[in-house]
């Protein structure tokens, strides 16, 4: 894997401490999951720094000349920044895993009639996925509910986020832009509350966050935190919680 995917992804720990293993340098194989990016319309968070990020999508992916074109507005306030950087990283997800690559060698151009920037397409890929942690999605009809506490905040101690999958290893939640923007490494204080069993306390970790669209076509963001010492005890109510979700999805999966 390049040093420079390795290094930034240093601060991304959903695929664990290995990220080897998660690396994808096959020039054919990354041109596949880019194109499975742009077939489904893939909302992607390009970060030109730590603090200074755009939504794109992917307009076209051409494996023969060996780059690919991602939307932008030429007006827009980040191209200068990322014209003098020459470089993107780039987070999305396919078949909700978590793809992560690194755009160098930045033009603007026109790609069918559209404004567009032009990049050489990545040398290597991440496919971020903890296979240690069995993951399953929350329902949506009966929302999982997580209560977060916030220290030193101006505006609430706390604030109650909704779970989108849960695994023994961590949760996903959708963070409103205007409710919480963690810092990723900060830990908080945690409440699970989980149906039919008391809150579970633990602490989390804030490991990664992305922006994605929602089914109801709105844009939010998502953030990924991984339980920090997670207590025997809790760590069996969640296995029970998650072996209940999938005897429910089975079920259904049944009466189809």
């Amino acid at each position: 894997m390049g040093q420079a995917l390795s290094n930034a992804v240093d601060n991304d720990t959903s695929a664990g401490a290995d990220y080897e293993q998660y690396a994808i340098g096959s020039r054919l194989e990354i041109c596949q999951i880019l194109k499975g990016v742009m077939r489904h319309a893939g909302l992607i968070t390009a970060a030109v720094g730590s603090d200074d990020f755009f939504l794109t999508t992917i307009l076209a992916v051409d494996d023969e000349d060996g780059y690919l074109m991602l939307e932008c507005q030429h007006d827009s306030k980040h191209v200068p920044r990322m014209l003098k950087r020459q470089r993107l990283l780039c987070n999305t997800t396919l078949d909700k895993i978590k793809i992560q690559f690194i755009c160098e060698d930045l033009n603007l151009a026109i790609c069918n009639n559209r404004e567009a920037l032009r990049a050489a397409l990545p040398r290597d890929l991440m496919r971020l996925q903890r296979r240690e942690n069995y993951r399953i999605s929350t329902p949506i009809a009966k929302p999982v509910k997580c209560t977060i506490s916030i220290p030193h905040s101006d505006l609430r101690g706390s604030v109650e986020l909704t779970l989108m999958d849960i695994s023994c290893g961590g949760i996903a939640v959708l963070t409103p832009a205007n409710l919480f923007k963690p810092e990723l490494g900060a830990q908080f204080d945690c409440a699970l509350h989980l149906p039919g069993a008391p809150a579970l306390r633990t602490r989390v970790q804030a490991r990664n966050a992305f922006m994605l669209n929602l089914p109801n076509g709105k844009i939010a963001q998502r953030c990924g935190f991984m339980f920090v010492d997670l207590r025997q005890n809790m760590l069996a109510a969640m296995q029970r919680y998650i072996m209940s979700l999938e005897r429910q999805r089975n079920v259904r999966e049944i009466g189809k």
